[in-house]
């Protein structure tokens, strides 16, 4: 405080001087400006840092495990060692000196740990595209994804935190649109051969052969509506997908079992044609006469009528209700756009060969 008041006084004086207009003949005497600056200087001196420096360095750490969990070390080790050599030496920064303002560096930071966590997204969605066969859904967003990752994997470890950001950021929404788009119509279409594999399996009365199988899938394709109609695409497409396996299962086993029951029962059929074939034979060489013990008149009743339900009220309809109906409106939708995107790739292809046959 002693210096601020000093500092002080010397503004006084030199204002006091230049009001008088008189021009000092002894040592120059402190300027406006110096007196500013040692003030500027002291207040900086008794300032303390440390609780905002700390608090801006928790968004850094939380970025940094965002980073860790989208896998950097893996898709970007020289990046993520780059922006830990900077943690470390800003970090101790803090705990060292109080006095000194790192806002600006532990943001820069901060940055460059959310840029790496972005564009291990955007890795790991060009795999899943890659994998999913997802390119040639958007063609156009899966090219600008690749070269935004390419100059992003490019870039200098003296690059900022800020301009690292923006093109991870940009082959992040690159990438999401390339597989949303894509999977939501191989989800549409997932759907269509689920629904079809259930119906199927309704053939052979599934419902009623393998109960507890057929509701399971049933329930799962129902779940994986629900996935569709609220965005969560990936969950629907694999519920789609596991439904229609489990549909497919069972109506090839049902299907085998009922062709192997059928054999046994058109091969009891034939014996009791040859042998009603062999009675007739002996009935005309030496027929019967009067009752005969061990055998039954014919209009005697064996077995007393059996009632069986009915099949079809077994059939669990997944058709029915708002969600279903609303998934397979977006389904139509997801197929419709995947078309027209389509025949306008074509249309563009056509009409470049025609232009260049025409050259």
């Amino acid at each position: 405080m002693k210096k601020l008041i000093s500092a002080l006084a010397c503004i006084m004086a030199v204002l006091f001087v230049i009001s008088c207009g008189s021009t000092p003949e002894a040592e120059p005497e402190p300027t406006v400006k110096d007196a500013v600056e040692e003030i500027k200087k002291d207040v900086e001196e008794t300032v303390d840092f440390s609780a905002a420096n700390k608090s801006l360095l928790a968004l850094t750490e939380a970025a940094r495990q965002s980073a860790i969990e989208f896998g950097a070390e893996k898709y970007f080790s020289d990046g993520f060692s780059v922006a830990e050599t900077k943690y470390t030496s800003i970090k101790n920064n803090v705990e060292t000196d109080s006095s000194k303002d790192y806002s600006a560096e532990i943001k820069d930071l901060t940055a460059r740990y959310n840029s790496l966590a972005s564009a291990s997204q955007a890795s790991a969605l060009k795999e899943k595209a890659d994998a999913l066969s997802l390119a040639n859904e958007n063609q156009k967003a899966y090219d600008d994804g690749k070269k935004a990752l390419e100059e992003y994997s490019a870039f200098g470890a003296d690059k900022d935190g800020a301009t690292l950001l923006a093109k991870a950021n940009e082959a992040l929404a690159a990438y999401n649109d390339v597989v949303n788009k894509g999977l939501k119509a191989n989800a549409a279409r997932e759907r269509q051969a689920a629904l079809e594999a259930k119906r199927n399996a309704d053939k052979v009365r599934a419902g009623v052969a393998k109960k507890e199988e057929y509701k399971k899938a049933s329930e799962i394709f129902k779940k994986a509506d629900s996935s569709y109609v609220t965005a969560n695409i990936e969950g629907a497409f694999n519920g789609y997908k596991t439904a229609k396996e489990t549909y497919s299962a069972l109506y090839e086993e049902i299907k085998e079992k009922r062709a192997a029951a059928q054999a046994l029962i058109d091969a009891a059929k034939q014996k009791v044609a040859d042998s009603e074939n062999y009675a007739k034979e002996a009935d005309t060489i030496a027929p019967l006469e009067g009752v005969v013990a061990g055998i039954e008149a014919e209009d005697a009743v064996l077995l007393e009528e059996d009632n069986f339900a009915n099949p079809e009220d077994a059939v669990i309809n997944v058709e029915d209700g708002t969600t279903a109906k609303t998934a397979e409106k977006v389904a139509e939708t997801a197929i419709a756009v995947e078309n027209a995107a389509t025949n306008a790739t074509e249309s563009v292809i056509q009409d470049s060969q025609n232009t260049s046959e025409a050259k």
